[in-house]
């Protein structure tokens, strides 16, 4: 009983044992066929997208910027270059810890409180980027410094590459512009594929309207990297473009002497040749040196406040009250609507009066002066006769006029953000002021104050058109670029030559000429070389307004920044116009004293020390 007990528990053992070794044998079985097949699988069906991603993991696709076009001035000088710069980069994907990188590099080299900060703003600001600059601008012994300890901390890196250099720091800052750091707004305007591991892009002036053509067309490598990401070798290379090189208008020896004559002043000067549009020199003070911008994530506050706004470029977006400069174009305006007869000599004294008000508009001359006729109101620049010829004309008549010499619209230099300025009128005054027009309003429109805005450049392309006899001529800062005169201008260009009588244009023309040169003018004893044969006109912008219960006011008791803004526009030589120049100074004073000795400098300067240099 008990013997045949144990056979059979033998049998059971042995069945259940050869049972799990049947199961073992087909699972071991089945998963050796699925191995197999998933070999198969990623070493003959999926080999090519795996064999791509395994070359990935060791191999870096990296693009390689241009180097930037460099820009000249019209004779050849160099205005803007390249220059070899090394750099601290953090890649912010590959880095552990960014404030242990940050503490190691600081027990290196030393960094300074304000670069350290400035690191962590970037981060903020320019997340987009897979590196940010941690210090620029190293020397040799701080790149051997870094080296030495860049294999310790992943993401730590010194890179070179080749930065903006401006030789003539703040003498071309405003025309010019600067290069920056690519920020989060420039993304949704730049071609991401072309600029993925670029920096820096134009952020102002020429730089920024040119940067398609400075920029050049990236090249890019494939490198072989290790486990930790650091470079082994290069695989292969395609060589970027450079970008184009740019000649400019600009003559940099007439940019020197003007900035030399503004640069004590806040103010403008915009010199160009009426005869094709080149911008000659263009100046706004105060400036700074743009190689700064470079260095720094940002400019010192308390300097921006002490150089009263040195990054706004007032050239092209400064809107100033043109003043007494806009007294030959509403004569000419007067001509061409027969308002007035050139020789008719008219009252002016003290103050002019609407019949309907009791507002004294004022003269600047405390005593009024006589009588006047067309010319002596120019060349003396007498108020109370275009207080009386703009009531005559009326606003409508004024505004569709100055439209013909550009003003309340761009010019078209190639420049970003040009202002257009305002030409004031009853429809603009109810949608910006909230009120109507009012027939004192035309009256002070009549002598260039009131609403009337105009920019530095807008004054100079007006004066062009006087210098050309109506002739139109688009201002440029490139060269080489070739400017077709749109159907708008060709129209204002027939109505400026056809319609206005060229003895219109003579008796202007030849009134601003005595401006300068007849001893009454009010340029005259400003002026002391007068072989130029120059033509301008002054202009002297109250900032406040006199009450109407004095006829003067003491300029020693005036606080400086509501003291006159100065101007003056002028051409020459008079009868062959070869530059013609507009130039305002804020809060000095007469058009007489500063901006029209300071203009006839810089006209005969380039007369007699530039012209015959010119290609």
């Amino acid at each position: 009983m008990g013997k045949s007990f144990i056979d059979f528990n033998k049998v059971n053992t042995e069945r259940l044992f050869k049972n799990r070794l049947l199961i073992l044998i087909t699972t071991l079985s089945l998963l050796a066929i699925l191995l197999i097949i998933r070999l198969y699988y990623l070493q003959v069906i999926s080999y090519v997208q795996y064999d791509t991603l395994s070359a990935a993991n060791h191999i870096k696709y990296i693009q390689t910027t241009p180097r930037r076009g460099i820009i000249y001035d019209r004779n050849g000088k160099v205005l803007a270059d390249n220059s070899s710069l090394y750099s601290i980069e953090i890649n912010l994907e590959e880095v552990r810890s960014i404030r242990n990188v940050v503490k190691a590099v600081d027990l290196e080299i030393g960094l300074t409180n304000l670069e350290i900060k400035n690191f962590y703003k970037k981060i903020k600001k320019y997340s987009h980027h897979n590196s940010i600059i941690l210090k620029t601008n190293l020397t040799e012994i701080e790149v051997a410094k870094i080296l030495s300890i860049r294999y310790k901390f992943d993401g730590l890196d010194v890179k070179g590459s080749l930065l903006r250099q401006y030789p003539y720091k703040e003498i071309t800052h405003h025309i010019l512009g600067y290069v920056g750091y690519i920020d989060k707004k420039d993304l949704f305007s730049l071609d991401k594929k072309k600029y993925e591991n670029a920096k820096y892009i134009g952020k102002n002036g020429v730089e920024k309207y040119y940067e398609n053509q400075l920029y050049g067309t990236p090249g890019y490598k494939h490198v072989e990297i290790n486990a930790r990401g650091r470079q082994l070798r290069d695989i292969d290379e395609k060589f970027p473009v450079a970008g184009e090189d740019l000649y400019l208008t600009i003559d940099i020896e007439l940019q020197e002497f003007m900035f030399s004559k503004l640069s004590k002043y806040v103010g403008s000067s915009i010199a160009i040749n009426p005869k094709n549009g080149e911008v000659l020199g263009m100046i706004s003070a105060p400036a700074i040196d743009p190689n700064n911008r470079l260095w720094k994530y940002d400019i010192d506050e308390d300097q921006i406040k002490k150089l009263k706004s040195p990054m706004f470029n007032r050239a092209i977006n400064g809107l100033y009250s043109p003043g007494s400069t806009i007294k030959p174009i509403v004569a000419l305006d007067g001509l061409y609507h027969k308002t007035i007869n050139p020789l008719d000599e008219v009252y002016a004294g003290p103050f002019f009066q609407l019949p309907t008000s009791s507002r004294r508009f004022r003269d600047w001359k405390p005593k009024g002066h006589g009588l006047v006729d067309l010319e002596k109101a120019i060349v003396q620049s007498c108020d109370v006769y275009f207080y009386m010829l703009a009531n005559n004309l009326g606003i409508e008549k004024i505004g569709k006029f100055l439209k013909y010499f550009s003003f309340g619209e761009k010019t078209g230099i190639d420049m970003p953000f040009e202002s257009s300025g305002v030409v004031p009128s009853n429809e603009w005054k109810l949608e910006h002021i909230g009120h109507k027009w009012t027939d004192g309003d035309t009256v002070i429109t009549g002598i260039g104050q009131g609403y009337f805005l105009s920019t530095p450049l807008q004054l100079a392309y007006a004066t062009s058109i006087i210098a050309n006899k109506g002739k139109l001529i688009v201002p440029k800062l490139n060269k080489n670029l070739e400017i077709k005169k749109e159907k708008k201008i060709k129209e204002k260009e027939n109505f400026l030559t056809n319609e206005i009588n060229i003895e219109d244009w003579d008796i202007i023309r030849e009134a601003m000429f005595k401006v300068v040169n007849q001893n009454n003018g009010t340029a005259y004893w400003a002026t002391k070389n007068k072989k130029n044969n120059i033509a301008g006109k002054t202009g002297t912008v109250q900032v406040y307004s006199l009450s109407q219960d004095t006829d003067t006011r003491e300029e020693e008791d005036v606080p400086k920044h509501l003291k006159d803004h100065s101007l003056y526009i002028g051409f020459a030589p008079k009868d062959n116009p070869e530059i013609v120049i507009a130039t305002v100074i804020e809060n000095v004073g007469s058009g007489s004293a500063f901006a029209a000795p300071i203009s006839n400098q810089i006209i005969n300067y380039y007369l007699e020390k530039v012209r015959g240099k010119i290609d």
